[in-house]
């Protein structure tokens, strides 16, 4: 979408506007005085102006600013250096020093409630929204732009839902667009998603499409991937495992975190011991999350044959209390339905995830989901019958 900035002035006119918010910083009207301005615009020595104006123009006049001040303030600038040069010399630039000035009125840390007049993160990132979108798409400074709003997302921790829908589903387009190479992609990709501190459900789809689209060809790419998913709230992350991630996995064998992902996708439960000094991650969580994954295993390998199951049958636990947290926070994550009866102490399965991982023989598991549903069709095919019989003995009850 097209950005414009608006202004009420001729090019005159907006430059008086300017100075005079100078001078009010400055209190005095020597800026102004010293611009000697003519009559009308064909008469400005724009060189000479856009030197005086942009070197009056710096971070501790702009600080001086509250926040509501700042942003309209800096539009007139960038209209002004514009008008008194190019758009391209002013925008199209990384070099530019409008980008110089922003970076140092970028707060570098959260802000707290005394900073409330202060220049906010949120103004930063509306201008550089704004410059992004008045910059055509082929532009190798949106590259630039992206990156910078990015790093003050990062350092200000505003809450990453605010951007992931319009960031995240656009991100790659853009970066297309302006012809980033694919290692930049990459890169500014996994900068964006690491900003989710919360390890969303929506941010591992991102991953997942990313990761159809571009190979891991990097021991940081798939350390990021398997970082990012054991420390997620979504137990079942097999979808993850593309063609793409699989063939990576298998190549890094030997990496230590991919041995404890392995296992992970697996259904296997994983261990304290299976963590080494280097991995810096939650392990009571993952250990847990494993048990859970590794419940939805054993009951994806018995449910062709039955689906009741006594508490003492099923393995990985150390007492019933344990397995009725494991069964509510395992029916809570959706990787298996059912209900469980604790005065018999007794689980009785409804539905449960098969385990079927991208690159490897899954023939066993698919001949289950095909046994499934020739049950299901099974226990169809009388249906009409069972629901006019339930409906003839209601009548007759109730005309009993």
């Amino acid at each position: 979408m097209a950005s414009v900035i608006v202004v009420d002035n001729d090019l005159i006119g907006s430059i008086k506007e300017y100075s005079s918010v100078i001078d009010n910083i400055n209190n005095s009207n020597e800026f102004s005085s010293s611009l000697n301005l003519p009559q009308s615009d064909s008469e400005l020595n724009k060189q000479e102006l856009f030197e005086k104006i942009n070197n009056e123009s710096n971070d501790e006049k702009f600080k001086k600013l509250t926040d509501k001040e700042f942003e309209p303030t800096f539009y007139l600038l960038i209209h002004i250096l514009s008008e008194l040069s190019t758009r391209d010399q002013v925008l199209n630039d990384f070099n530019s020093t409008i980008y110089k000035k922003l970076i140092k009125v970028t707060p570098s840390q959260p802000q707290s409630l005394k900073d409330r007049k202060s220049i906010k993160s949120t103004t930063i990132l509306s201008i550089y929204s704004t410059i992004f979108n008045l910059l055509p798409t082929d532009s190798n400074t949106r590259i630039y732009i992206l990156k910078e709003i990015l790093k003050v997302i990062k350092a200000s921790k505003i809450e990453f839902n605010l951007i992931e829908k319009n960031i995240g589903n656009n991100l790659i387009p853009w970066l297309k667009e302006a012809n980033c190479n694919e290692e930049e992609i990459k890169e500014l990709f996994w900068n964006f998603v690491q900003l989710d501190s919360n390890y969303s459900k929506k941010s591992l789809n991102l991953i997942k499409n990313f990761t159809h689209l571009y190979k891991i060809t990097s021991d940081l790419e798939l350390n990021n991937l398997i970082t990012f998913a054991l420390n997620s709230k979504t137990v079942d992350v097999s979808f993850l495992i593309n063609n793409n991630v699989a063939e990576c996995l298998k190549s890094n064998s030997s990496n230590d975190l991919a041995k404890i992902f392995n296992k992970y996708i697996h259904g296997e439960v994983i261990s304290e011991s299976d963590f080494k000094e280097s991995i810096n991650l939650p392990k009571q969580f993952i250990i847990k999350k494993s048990k859970i994954l590794a419940l939805a295993k054993d009951f994806s390998n018995e449910s062709n044959e039955r689906l009741s199951f006594d508490y003492k049958e099923i393995p990985n636990v150390e007492s019933s209390f344990e397995l009725e947290e494991l069964l509510v926070d395992a029916i809570k994550s959706g990787v298996i339905e059912g209900k469980l009866n604790q005065v018999d102490e007794k689980f009785y399965l409804t539905r449960v995830n098969r385990f079927i991982v991208a690159g490897e023989d899954n023939e066993k598991n698919w001949n289950d989901i095909k046994s499934t549903l020739q049950q299901w069709k099974e226990s169809l095919n009388n249906i009409n019958e069972v629901v006019k019989a339930a409906r003839e003995n209601i009548v007759n009850n109730s005309s009993a």
